[in-house]
């Protein structure tokens, strides 16, 4: 019976050190979506919400999708009556906080598409942070949200397809 005792602890504990690593995650991926376009357009965006549920910042470094030859951090900036791409080395989360990815804003800009994109489609992506860490995600494609973007989410990105980061 002792050693039974003894080996349910070192499990439990075992177990215990697993949950403080796997679980010691304070980041969490949500609504993670790629908008629709036409099959010949090769640049789409990606949108969802990091949260930051820590107590120190965290910091997107990098994300990369198998179905797309790049993905670089963008954002939508307004110089005079034009909207403009400006890629960021990175995204800061800071503690306790979500920064939202969405239409006319922040956004994952989706290089060089392997293949077409169907409504419904899953793209898988993999978000990785200045600690190493690694998130993956899948993004369903959906229809965009255009409504007062003056139809942004296909403004001139033809740049983008050619372009080296």
């Amino acid at each position: 019976m002792e050693s039974f005792l003894k080996t349910l602890t070192a499990l439990m504990l075992g177990l215990a050190a697993l949950g403080a690593s796997a679980g010691g995650t304070d980041i969490q991926i949500q609504d993670p979506w790629v908008q629709a376009a036409p099959p010949n357009v090769k640049v789409v965006a990606a949108y969802l919400e990091i949260k930051n549920n820590g107590d120190k910042p965290q910091i997107l470094t990098n994300a990369s999708s198998p179905a797309f030859d790049e993905v670089g951090i963008h954002q939508s900036v307004m110089h005079g009556n034009m909207v403009h791409m400006e890629q960021l080395k990175e995204l800061t989360i800071p503690p306790h906080a979500s920064v939202v990815l969405n239409p006319g804003g922040l956004h994952l800009m989706l290089t060089g598409a392997k293949k077409p994109l169907n409504i419904g489609d899953q793209v898988p992506m993999t978000l990785t942070f200045h600690s190493g860490q690694k998130i993956e995600a899948k993004a369903i494609v959906r229809p965009g949200q255009t409504e007062g973007m003056e139809d942004h989410q296909h403004m001139n990105h033809s740049g983008h397809e050619t372009h080296k980061h």
